[in-house]
């Protein structure tokens, strides 16, 4: 079980310093959400904030999920950037184009996601499933963090798991010590928490208290 904290609930003023309190409790990978304002209505970080992390974190993952349809203009600036994994939502370009994509991320060097929204149907997974490094499944709508979980999450991490046999499936939206514990049932296997983590009390409690209910 992999706990991968999402820095877009950190405190942006202080971000350096709540990524290496979070990594002095035991994280080893963050998530880091890029949204360019058309995909998702919101903003956020772009390439330098990730080479900013690679060169003051070497050790750590960085975990890029790209809520953009400019894959051409933005993928390659986030492959140069440093990211360890690059995720991008299905619905961000054509079917026919996505395997391309993929493949231009593994000969980058970098791994490869694919991310699936709430309303996107498991099934068209299974094409891709050969060029897959991680399944990013959504429990909540992309664009905004502190939304609620999903009633209908555990069923389709459950769908995603039993389609994509050892490859991970990662949870991102509402994770807590309730939802976590949902999602693991179900077969997930990385945990997007922001909130959770940077939002409550200290980050070392926070890490622990959810590696804890991840291990039972």
């Amino acid at each position: 079980m992999l706990i991968a904290p999402s820095i877009l609930n950190a405190d942006n003023l202080n971000l350096a310093k709540e990524i290496a309190a979070a990594k002095e409790a035991g994280i080893t990978r963050f998530h880091l959400d890029i949204m360019d304002g058309h995909f998702v209505p919101n903003l956020s970080f772009g390439p330098q904030l990730v080479q900013d992390f690679k060169k003051q974190f070497p050790d750590l993952e960085a975990e890029v999920h790209l809520m953009s349809s400019n894959l051409r203009g933005m993928l390659p600036d986030f492959v140069k950037a440093g990211a360890d994994l690059i995720e991008f939502h299905y619905e961000a370009d054509y079917a026919n184009q996505i395997p391309g994509w993929l493949d231009y991320l593994h000969d980058s060097g970098v791994k490869a996601g694919i991310v699936l929204n709430p309303d996107t149907e498991i099934r068209v997974l299974k094409p891709l499933l050969p060029k897959l490094d991680q399944i990013l499944i959504m429990t909540v709508y992309p664009g905004f963090g502190g939304q609620k979980f999903m009633e209908v999450a555990p069923s389709r991490i459950k769908a995603a798991k039993d389609l994509a046999g050892e490859i991970p499936i990662e949870v991102d939206g509402g994770i807590n010590a309730e939802t976590a514990k949902l999602a693991k049932e179900a077969g997930a296997t990385v945990f997007v928490a922001g909130s959770y983590i940077f939002s409550q009390k200290a980050i070392d409690q926070q890490v622990a208290e959810l590696k804890r209910i991840l291990e039972e």
